[in-house]
């Protein structure tokens, strides 16, 4: 039979881009791998070592001894090493991965070319992190370092630091920094509100939903909200107050900012002005929504959104916040209903999966929990609660190491969230990692001194500590913050 040149040419191109594919998987892969993408947002490329090209990140990408991995402009990435460290990236940042060893003997060293990242580990291991005027030797500890213009800066939230460089060297505590600009030694100082150093890591829940018309200032500082761009966000809505003082959606966004970082008075207030200027928006109503949540009025905050529902009956984002509330009063009929309609109106909404997700959680359906748990990671990846949800479903699954690594993630996204850490603290308290349920319950406390959580967990703690003055007066506490009813269950149901 003869076979004509066509065919030799697709034959053959079929196996050329067979082997390139081959190729390309094995570039791909690497043993041992040092870390994984656990969130992407916007603009992320991967350099793989030896390589010299730059290709677009994938959520989930394993990455390798020496690959250099970086965010472009409104952009963020997370990666989860396998020395159990948690990186935050902020825009316009790039890192190269030295070593990162997964044994706690072994140094692990990466380097930090440009711009920002946050740290959370919690395990004590030796890590170095190099930037070009300052270099940090850590000992599991939370820190963020800053690379600008002929300085490095670096500022401890937890633990200790030693800040180095060839002209001398400093040790850095939680809640101090450190500055070494060019060809000058490292100078530390007191941080007033050190947590101020990685703002940008934060997750702002959206209160605009997806074709919005709102003023095309609002959405561009909706837009810069969702990367963490704070002060750019302010920037802009201060804008638009200026040109419209009765801009209601001005103050939704205000408010979800002071929400997110515990200003939890003025964010109420801010969340009230959005709903009087614009009554019949149900971004108004999200935002206040939160701010109720925030005061620990869940039954109020699900009125808001039925008022929000009843107004505007397509706005998928509000059913999906309305599903969330009822979910939290134990309403799972009313939040699965909730949550159906949010789908049927927008599919992609990964603030519904993540309402199913705990639903089947609440029910022990830990399969059917994990599934829409990852799916609503794929569709919003730096969303702290859907890791958590994950990491709760895999506890409950008998998955206790890699439940908390989902965990450490969630808290790495939203570090300044006091319940998250609650719930940090208790799954290394199920691991027996004494001393670092303790530290986790005082840091939510310091963050949220209102929400119970981490007094009734640290209570049950020091009980089994055989302390029982202590968890008296923890537990005790706690029931005083929950109105005088000792219920023993997060606002996550």
């Amino acid at each position: 039979m003869k076979t004509s040149r066509l065919a030799c040419v697709v034959k053959g191109s079929a196996i050329i881009l067979l082997l390139l594919a081959g190729v390309a998987r094995a570039a791909e892969t690497c043993d041992p791998v040092v870390g994984t993408l656990v969130t992407v947002e916007g603009r992320v490329d991967v350099q793989r070592t030896g390589t010299g090209a730059w290709a677009p990140a994938q959520l989930d990408q394993s990455l390798c001894k020496g690959d250099l991995v970086r965010a472009g402009q409104r952009s963020r990435a997370t990666v989860q090493l396998v020395n159990q460290a948690v990186l935050r990236i902020d825009q316009n940042t790039a890192m190269r991965l030295d070593n990162i060893a997964a044994e706690k003997e072994e140094r692990s060293t990466l380097s930090l070319l440009q711009g920002a990242l946050q740290s959370f580990s919690r395990k004590p291991r030796s890590f170095e992190v190099s930037t070009p005027y300052l270099n940090g030797s850590i000992e599991g500890t939370e820190f963020a370092f800053r690379v600008k213009e002929n300085e490095s800066e670096l500022t401890v939230f937890e633990g200790t630091v030693v800040a180095a460089n060839a002209q001398g060297s400093v040790t850095v505590t939680g809640g101090e920094s450190a500055t070494a600009a060019k060809g000058q030694a490292p100078q530390a100082r007191t941080a007033v509100n050190p947590r101020d150093a990685a703002q940008w890591s934060l997750y702002y829940p959206p209160v605009l939903a997806a074709g919005s018309t709102a003023d095309a200032g609002l959405q561009d500082a909706a837009a810069l909200l969702s990367v963490g761009r704070v002060e750019e966000a302010r920037a802009g809505i201060d804008k638009v107050l200026d040109s419209d003082p009765n801009a209601g959606l001005a103050y939704a966004l205000s408010a979800v900012i002071h929400v997110v970082q515990n200003n939890n008075d003025q964010a109420m207030a801010d969340a009230q002005q959005a709903v009087s200027l614009s009554p019949d928006s149900a971004a108004a109503k999200i935002a206040l929504s939160y701010a109720q949540q925030a005061a620990f009025d869940i039954p109020g905050a699900r009125d808001t959104l039925q008022q929000a529902v009843a107004q505007q009956p397509d706005d998928a984002l509000a059913w999906a916040r309305l599903a969330e509330l009822q979910l939290m009063l134990g309403e799972r009929r009313q939040s699965r209903e909730s949550a159906q309609k949010a789908t049927s109106l927008d599919p992609n909404l990964s603030r519904t999966q993540m309402t199913l997700g705990f639903a089947a959680l609440a029910e022990f359906r830990n399969d059917e929990a994990k599934a829409a748990f990852t799916r609503a990671i794929e569709l919003d990846s730096a969303d702290p609660l859907p890791h958590l949800g994950l990491g709760l479903a895999k506890i409950s699954s008998g998955e206790l190491e890699e439940g908390r690594g989902d965990i450490e993630v969630a808290v790495g996204l939203g570090s300044s969230d006091a319940l998250l850490r609650s719930y940090l603290g208790q799954a290394y308290f199920e691991e027996k990692r004494a001393p670092l349920d303790m530290q986790q319950f005082d840091i939510a406390k310091e963050l949220d001194p209102k929400d119970p959580t981490a007094f009734l967990y640290s209570g049950i703690a020091r009980q089994t500590e055989n302390r029982p003055v202590e968890a008296a007066r923890d537990i005790e506490q706690s029931i005083e913050l929950n109105d005088n009813r000792a219920a023993f269950r997060g606002r996550l149901l």
